[in-house]
């Protein structure tokens, strides 16, 4: 008895260590949105082991080749380039991006353009974007992208992007979405 107990014990725990996604993962097509890969919202901590994992879980099980990082840019990198160097063939491609939560012209036209970077993306590679939570700024900034790359109205883009308006609160995440909101009113049009 003791034997198949600890056999139990054994087994169930390297089952228990599969690759998942990060949180808050959504995908449409060949985008992919999330959190931070190795981050946990309680306590609010990064983990470049779980960080690795999830990763390895979007290269091999999705095909991800490309990671677009809007917050915890210098962790992802280093754990990108550590996968890069340790597993021959792997070429997981990095970029660090901002998305501007403000209303000033300036700042809308800057958010344009990443929303352009993404849907060159969304035309060509398949591709994870994140943000910390991948609730708030990698939705916005994966909406605006489907937006530029099929000239789809915002709602449609949004439902694509895995959006959820009762994440968006706050004034800061509101005035983003507006961003994303105009660009599609003024590219229909």
């Amino acid at each position: 008895m003791k034997v198949l107990l600890v056999f139990l014990l054994l087994t169930t725990s390297v089952c228990a260590q599969e690759y998942r996604p990060p949180n808050n993962f959504h995908e449409y097509s060949n985008a992919m949105k999330g959190a931070v890969p190795g981050f946990a919202k309680k306590p609010k901590y990064f983990n470049a082991k779980e960080a690795e994992e999830q990763l390895r879980y979007l290269y091999n099980e999705k095909d991800v080749r490309l990671i677009i990082s809007l917050d915890h840019c210098k962790d992802v990198e280093k754990v990108i380039n550590k996968i890069n160097e340790r597993y021959e063939g792997v070429d997981l491609l990095h970029v660090c991006r901002k998305i501007v939560r403000s209303n000033k012209s300036r700042y809308r036209d800057k958010n344009i353009t990443l929303f352009e970077e993404i849907a060159f993306a969304i035309e060509n590679i398949t591709f994870y974007i994140h943000c910390r939570y991948g609730a708030h700024r990698a939705v916005t900034a994966l909406t605006g992208g489907w937006i530029a790359s099929e000239k789809l109205s915002f709602d449609e883009a949004f439902k694509r992007a895995g959006g959820k308006t009762r994440a968006f609160r706050s004034k800061g995440h509101k005035g983003l979405l507006e961003h994303a909101k105009r660009y599609s009113k003024d590219l229909i049009e």
